[in-house]
């Protein structure tokens, strides 16, 4: 069977212009370049600005990411295909996409739980092939939701990691002088910036913030530190950085919040668990071809 004319459209992707506030991709985006390099056919990719209906009837498959900034047209377009895989990345169905502190509804913001009707989303959801969801914590979260009754669903098990990670990953030193923690700085509540904090404090450490720096500056923060602490307040659909400092050597503080402390792997042996990471990238344009066939 020749390989479907594929097309991956999302809000942004890693190498979009970003603002001074936030000068680097974030989880979403650098999840999306790792699952664009696995693809084992050619997959172009288009920004949500620039897509347009004419465009979907060129394609056989459309892989959904973030999408909070298509225009009507191209939802009822996707929805009349329904040739579309949707990938979540948080709650799409949530109109404060799953930051529940920063509510003003009080259900999400005291209960921690979505009850959005979002009927935007209704028609893309009823037409889709399928949903990939990053851990099947994200899905429990969304399944909680009355308004919806998802289509086929299919859980990976964690974010997409490059091989550039990986090959960090190697190179590491197995054994090396260590001291000091660290944890993520975010203005966001929902990422538990206070309660990290507490954490350390409370044993006497003055822990590193990780805010607004470059990849390559996270990772070598994550190989110089002892302990990386991260405490979010609600769902945390998967968690990249918790899983970056795992595997460059970290003592990993989480908690029930963090979407990948709840799968299998997890709890793993670090070389049992990298190779069922590494095989993220994979695993999903096969849970893609898989979506195809069924329908």
């Amino acid at each position: 069977m020749a390989a479907p004319r594929t097309l991956f459209i999302a809000d942004q992707f890693a190498d979009t212009d970003r603002d001074p506030e936030s000068r680097y991709p974030g989880g979403a985006e650098q999840t999306d370049e790792a699952i664009l390099a696995a693809a084992p056919w050619p997959v172009d990719r288009v920004a949500a600005r620039d897509a347009t209906p004419a465009l979907l009837e060129r394609y056989d498959l459309h892989v959904i990411g973030n999408l909070a900034l298509a225009r009507p047209e191209l939802l009822q377009a996707l929805a009349r295909l329904g040739r579309h895989v949707l990938f979540e990345h948080d709650l799409r169905i949530c109109r404060h996409r799953g930051n529940f502190p920063a509510a003003r509804d009080p259900v999400h913001r005291w209960i921690g739980r979505c009850v959005c009707p979002h009927r935007r989303w209704r028609p893309i959801l009823a037409s889709s092939l399928g949903m990939i969801f990053l851990t099947a914590l994200q899905l429990s979260v969304y399944r909680s939701n009355p308004f919806f009754s998802p289509p086929a669903v299919r859980v990976l098990g964690s974010s997409v990691f490059g091989q550039d990670f990986f090959d960090r990953v190697r190179r590491a030193p197995r054994v090396r002088a260590r001291e000091g923690s660290c944890m993520l700085q975010s203005p966001q509540r929902i990422k538990g910036t206070r309660a990290a904090l507490r954490y350390c404090r409370r044993r006497g450490m003055t822990p590193h913030g990780i805010r607004n720096l470059a990849y390559d500056e996270v990772l070598d923060l994550l190989e110089r530190s002892r302990l990386f602490v991260f405490l979010p307040t609600h769902l945390e659909p998967a968690g990249r950085m918790p899983v970056e400092a795992r595997f460059l050597g970290c003592e990993v503080v989480t908690n029930a919040n963090v979407g990948v402390a709840s799968e299998p792997w997890w709890h793993f042996p670090d070389d049992q668990a990298l190779e069922i990471l590494r095989d993220a990238g994979p695993r999903f344009w096969r849970i893609v071809g898989e979506l195809r066939a069924a329908r």
